[in-house]
């Protein structure tokens, strides 16, 4: 407990020996007098010592006990903690108070936002006498400060915080602080000596202060943090992702997958209402308690391009609406060219390169999927620029210019595919690894069986089943894996420091079956089988793989869909787009800065600073979309559980002085003492009357 005037304390217990040195200066002095009937007036005195001397006591008693509650009540004695920053008592002090402003803060509660709770909490700081000085800060993805250094202006301060409002970003808490440091750092010798305070009024989301560091503010600053989140988190549910599955194709069934989070204690049943294009899908599920559901729609675009749209969640009674919008961005491509790598002949049936044409195209002139054979020793720039993929199989040796081609051509983002079979494919991914210099490293490396041996009814002993291309099989994948022999193909061995996430399946030799790995900008898959004599390509299980890896390998290559809303960013624009000349950037929102578009060495980028609201925004030229990405809210933002305040005040508080405060409902209990102090003093008063009357002679 504290007290608001802890002096009066000291005075009420001075004052609380005045009764008793009264009562004893005025005790009344026996005297002698000559009485011949002493004897009966001793009698009388013995008869009615006891009964004054117990109401002496009582009285006494009261008299103090009503002194020293009023004093007391007099020192307004406080509940809870004390706040380090007193508005009534600081002077020489630079004080800052610091605003969140991020989406979280826009949760609502009973009918009111944690932000109005916050600009309440925040406006009781902003005042001080002339020898205070002060500042905000208002902080979301950005810190920025009223003034460029404390000013004494608190009116002009006041002002600014009624201007603030919740914005549709999340809080960089890390260059609040540092904005805070340079804010309270002395200026001078004379500065030195001035009281440091900083006052932070956020709801003190998890997922954004869990990792804040204050050392960036000077060590001797006082620090308070007044919470404006309710007392009890409030249940919320939110889109958190809207995205296509893979690679979308022109006239090929996608998949768009909406991600919805429940962060409340009870499970959701959820209804989303997803609208791409002039399409529109329902979508409904149940959403477990603290866990996220993906819901997806299976959508066929029938024209390339870039499809806008929103996932919506319909009916959801939750404490933040701006999350229950997501806006996504699906870019349709033109059906692939596939360059296929081999010396075998097209006319050569069954081969290898046989079954992998079929699987990259399953039916004759597949919605305008082209496959072109290239034998290798023609291979070059030329050749190669028009397909979309590179597909090796059995491609025999391959010189040195080949292997820098296809190094180039993986750094630049194309994915490459590669069946290896034969001796002469570990020569070739060895000479490619060692080409590809830092940008490619192997998990394994491929060694060709010894002469005479040959690998004969290898099995899948490992396979990641949780990720593509596995997971498209579900639960059926063991049934899939004990039907599947393997023969032929290469051995393999750890390389040292490899990433074993890299190998997605192994045989029972403990040899790789399926690796894919970064290369630069693109992505290398390594299928060690012989396709000619193993019994995968003729299982059901053979085009659904091909056709899954070739979408996560296109995955990598795609351009961004999304940013962040409120952040800043650099997106490399395809190349189809052409230089900076003649483009720009086109949205329905407005008063946004929508940043600029340049021109580098490696194409046209468009940067934007100050980031963007959330919506959906193009990258015209002559009125054609030659880009699109949408902007949405961060997912941190969704989930509205604050950081535990022990947590605050003791691991991340680095040895400085931190209060937390709950601005929302302590206050209302720790100033209402002194009125039980003041009504015991009452009715002391009450009760040393009743005594008197009882005792009077």
């Amino acid at each position: 407990m504290n007290f608001l005037h802890p002096m009066l304390i000291a005075a009420g217990i001075g004052a609380g020996v005045l009764p008793l040195l009264i009562h004893f200066l005025t005790r009344p002095r026996p005297r002698r007098l000559a009485f011949s009937a002493v004897r009966f007036v001793m009698q009388a005195i013995q008869q009615r010592r006891a009964r004054n001397r117990l109401r002496d006591v009582i009285i006494l008693a009261l008299r103090i006990a009503a002194v020293v509650l009023l004093g007391a009540a007099m020192s307004r004695p406080l509940t809870g903690a004390r706040a380090l920053v007193d508005v009534n008592e600081s002077f020489d002090a630079t004080r800052l108070v610091l605003l969140d402003t991020s989406q979280s803060m826009g949760a609502v509660w009973h009918g009111v936002a944690a932000f109005e709770r916050g600009r309440a909490a925040a406006a009781k700081y902003l005042s001080g006498g002339p020898s205070v000085r002060g500042n905000l800060i208002v902080a979301g993805a950005r810190a920025n400060a009223v003034f460029d250094r404390p000013s004494a202006n608190f009116a002009a301060l006041r002002q600014e915080l009624d201007r603030a409002a919740v914005k549709p970003e999340r809080l960089d808490v890390e260059a609040a602080i540092r904005l805070a440091g340079r804010m309270l750092a002395p200026a001078g010798p004379e500065d030195a000596q001035r009281k440091r305070e900083l006052v932070i009024v956020s709801d003190f989301q998890r997922s954004n202060w869990v990792s804040v560091d204050f050392s960036a503010l000077p060590a001797d600053t006082k620090v308070e943090l007044e919470s404006a989140a309710p007392q009890q988190t409030p249940p919320n549910l939110a889109v958190v992702r809207a995205a296509a599955r893979g690679r979308a194709e022109q006239g090929r069934a996608t998949f768009v997958d909406v991600d919805v989070a429940n962060f409340s204690p009870t499970a959701r049943q959820v209804q989303v209402e997803l609208n791409i294009g002039s399409a529109l899908y329902h979508l409904n599920g149940l959403c477990p308690a603290g866990a996220t559901t993906t819901l997806s729609a299976q959508a066929a675009f029938g024209e390339p391009g870039y499809m806008v749209g929103e996932a919506r969640l319909i009916g959801a009674a939750d404490a933040l609406a701006a999350d229950d919008v997501r806006p996504l961005v699906v870019h349709v491509l033109p059906s692939p060219t596939y360059a296929l790598i081999t010396r075998q002949s097209a006319s050569e049936r069954p081969s290898s390169s046989f079954y992998l044409e079929r699987a990259l195209a399953p039916v004759e002139n597949p919605k305008g999927v082209r496959v072109v054979r290239i034998d290798p020793e023609k291979l070059d720039q030329e050749v190669l620029s028009p397909a979309d993929w590179v597909v090796l199989d059995h491609p025999g040796r391959l010189s040195a210019q080949t292997i820098n081609l296809l190094a180039a051509t993986l750094r630049r983002g194309r994915p490459v595919l590669y069946v290896a079979a034969e001796s002469a494919d570990a020569t070739n991914l060895k000479m490619l690894a060692s080409a590809a210099g830092a940008d490619l490293k192997m998990p394994v490396e491929f060694i060709p069986p010894s002469t005479g041996q040959k690998r004969r009814d290898q099995f899948l002993q490992e396979v990641n089943a949780r990720v593509s291309p596995f997971d498209v099989f579900g639960d059926s994948l063991e049934g899939i894996k004990k039907d599947l022999r393997f023969t032929g193909g290469l051995l393999s061995r750890r390389l040292p420091g490899a990433l074993d996430e890299d190998v997605l399946a192994s045989y029972s030799d403990r040899s790789a079956a399926l690796v894919v790995t970064p290369c630069g900008a693109g992505q290398l898959a390594v299928l060690n089988v012989d396709l000619e004599a193993s019994n995968l390509p003729t299982s059901a299980a053979f085009v659904p793989l091909i056709d899954e890896l070739a979408g996560r390998l296109a995955s990598r290559t795609q351009a961004a869909s999304s940013v962040v809303s409120g952040e800043s960013f650099t997106l490399e624009l395809p190349p189809s787009a052409g230089t900076a000349a003649g483009l720009q950037v086109v949205t329905g929102t407005t008063g946004a800065d929508l940043g600029q578009i340049t021109d580098q060495s490696s194409g046209a980028f468009w940067t934007c600073k100050t980031g963007l609201p959330p919506g959906v925004y193009r990258v015209v030229r002559n009125h054609a979309t030659v880009f699109a990405v949408a902007s949405a809210l961060s997912p941190d933002e969704a989930d509205l559980t604050p950081l535990d305040p022990e947590l605050m005040r003791t691991r991340l508080a680095g040895g400085r002085q931190i209060q937390f405060i709950d601005s929302g409902h302590e206050q209302e209990t720790k100033d209402v003492w002194w009125v039980y102090l003041a009504a015991g003093c009452v009715g002391c008063l009450l009760v040393e009357l009743a005594a008197l009357k009882f005792f009077r002679t």
